[in-house]
């Protein structure tokens, strides 16, 4: 028999088996008994003419074969059970999905935690499921089912993927409230004379701002640059240093923002979803919640920032 033919549910326990190591926990998950997932397993045996699995110490391990599998199979079985959801009305107020989001950790913490309220309300057996990952691994979570939506800063035109724009974020200049700048006009002088924390995602490459400053024939003075967001304001709050980030950023950990002394373009955070996933009425009702919880913490934003120097 061709592996195509095979039983579909023979590939699950297969994923489960791949996942728990055990044949006991694979049943469990999978509600039904050892041996049924031992007859399983020897099914899946005869037809792909290898063990598949073998017993050791640390439980049952993969053999070759089934690790070259186990990507391809887990990638079918979700989007399988994708189409099968996207197949039946949704309906947000006795739905149990789980949604998988692919966002930074900045994002993260400005929009799930006003999402979450807003589920609990709405959807409250819906459940999310969040994570980041490598921008260039954004088209393969997608297409994978991996991720159900993720959000970028960057403009991936790969044809597989639709998107539309979720929010844009000013930059400023945030100190700590007790500075010694707070209350006093940040001219271009006063602002390369600082010491600076510089943000991102990527370990090399110029962010928005020094590349706003290289244009003019200037550099600023990097004392840390950190991948993670949400470590910086800590780092401002305990320093001198000042930190050039979306304004988002102030708001979140009330620090004293002022504006940059030159220009420097919003950023624009688009959200992604694969093109099979168009039509699913799940994901259209989810990206419709992150878009007006967006808006809403935008709103916020603004008037923070009217409030800052």
């Amino acid at each position: 028999m061709h592996p195509k033919a095979i039983d579909l549910n023979l590939y699950r326990v297969f994923d489960a088996i791949y996942t728990e190591h055990s044949l006991t926990r694979a049943g469990e998950i999978l509600h039904v008994t050892q041996p049924a997932v031992s007859n399983a397993l020897a099914r899946l045996r005869q037809e792909f003419n290898d063990p598949l699995f073998v017993r050791s110490g640390s439980g049952m391990q993969p053999t070759p074969l089934a690790e070259s599998m186990a990507t391809e199979v887990r990638r079918a079985l979700k989007l399988l059970d994708n189409t099968r959801v996207a197949a039946v009305d949704f309906d947000p107020a006795t739905s149990t999905r789980r949604f998988r989001l692919r966002l930074s950790d900045l994002l993260e913490a400005i929009l799930v935690p006003p999402l979450l309220k807003r589920l609990q309300d709405v959807a409250p057996s819906v459940s999310l499921e969040t994570f980041q990952g490598s921008r260039r691994n954004l088209v393969k979570d997608l297409a994978s089912g991996e991720a159900d939506l993720g959000m970028d800063g960057l403009l991936h035109s790969d044809p597989q993927l639709q998107h539309s724009l979720l929010c844009r974020d000013s930059y400023a200049c945030m100190v700590r409230p007790d500075h010694p700048m707070v209350g006093k006009p940040l001219g271009l002088e006063d602002y390369l004379a600082l010491q600076h924390v510089m943000p991102s995602s990527r370990r090399r490459g110029i962010g928005h701002v020094d590349l706003a400053l290289r244009r003019q024939g200037l550099q600023r003075t990097i004392l840390l640059r950190s991948q993670h967001y949400l470590l910086t304001p800590h780092v401002v709050r305990s320093t001198d240093l000042a930190l050039s980030a979306p304004v988002s950023l102030a708001a979140l950990h009330g620090l004293h923002s002022m504006e940059l002394p030159f220009e420097v373009p919003p950023l624009e955070i688009r959200m992604f979803w694969h093109k099979r996933a168009d039509s699913d009425p799940a994901l259209r009702w989810m990206r419709s919640q992150l878009e007006s919880v967006s808006a809403d913490v935008s709103l916020d934003q603004s008037s923070l920032a009217g409030r800052t120097s």
